[in-house]
């Protein structure tokens, strides 16, 4: 299966803790949130317009959002953060040890700035754990794999 995520949703799909614009967005993001945790192996694409996640979204209008400006920075510091662009395909796994690598508590501070879910402060606490996970798992075992092999 292959679900596409614009680049932000990594990091909000890492943090998803069933709030959301409407009943019907956390019904669908919550689907998509357990997909993933339950197989790692789903294939993520990265695509600059609404994506899954944004299908049933109040907000939504054709392939954009009515808060197009503030998501296209949210977008583009996520890409930029991560490494990440437009097309590239990823799996859920992957996508995780990008976030562990990439994201620093400072770093993701900088990114979400934009985003009014931040002030709840559950993406942050799913980073924290994230990386402390990551780190308990040994970081020589993660920096082993060569940074390209986690795109397909």
């Amino acid at each position: 299966m292959r679900l596409k995520f614009r680049p932000h949703h990594v990091l909000c799909n890492l943090g998803f803790q069933g709030k959301g614009y409407s009943d019907e967005f956390v019904s669908n993001f919550n689907k998509i949130n357990t997909l993933t945790n339950d197989d790692n192996s789903v294939e993520i694409e990265i695509v600059e317009f609404t994506d899954d996640i944004c299908a049933p979204c109040p907000h939504k209008r054709d392939s954009l959002c009515t808060k197009q400006g503030k998501i296209e920075r949210l977008d583009q510091a996520h890409s930029k953060a991560l490494g990440i662009k437009s097309g590239d395909v990823l799996t859920w796994s992957s996508a995780k040890n990008l976030i562990a690598q990439s994201i620093t508590l400072e770093k993701f501070e900088e990114i979400c700035a934009p985003c009014s879910w931040k002030e709840l402060g559950i993406c942050r606490k799913a980073l924290e754990q994230l990386l402390e996970d990551r780190q308990r798992m040994g970081l020589e075992q993660m920096n082993k794999c060569d940074r390209q092999s986690h795109f397909n």
